[in-house]
């Protein structure tokens, strides 16, 4: 696969759009689109740093040379979605603040 493509699959995949993700990036929409052919991928090399630095999952081994997957996982267990995370992470917090009160109950009483 194409270095073009692997970033078209990272859009697909978080961004929805490539207009998103010049824009996350700070790139006018036309010239990052410019990029998505055979001949002009080149100058996408100097943004790979920034894509993974927006999407930690994606693996830099798969994005820089087509190796592997392209989601890591720190366990090795299913890749976990950006919003996935937050979701569990907001809600370890509410259950910290369950236990916390529910402590506090126990030793009033």
């Amino acid at each position: 696969m194409e270095l073009y493509e692997r970033v078209d699959e990272v859009i697909k995949k978080f961004s929805r759009s490539r207009t998103g993700l010049a824009r996350q990036l700070n790139i006018k929409q036309t010239t990052f689109n410019s990029w998505f052919t055979r001949d002009r991928q080149n100058y996408l090399w100097p943004i790979l740093f920034q894509i993974l630095e927006l999407y930690p999952h994606v693996s830099r081994e798969w994005l820089f040379f087509d190796e592997g997957v392209m989601l890591k996982t720190e366990t090795g267990g299913p890749p976990v979605s950006q919003n996935r995370e937050k979701e569990l992470l907001l809600k370890i917090e509410q259950l910290s603040g369950l236990v916390v009160r529910l402590e506090n109950q126990a030793e009033a009483r």
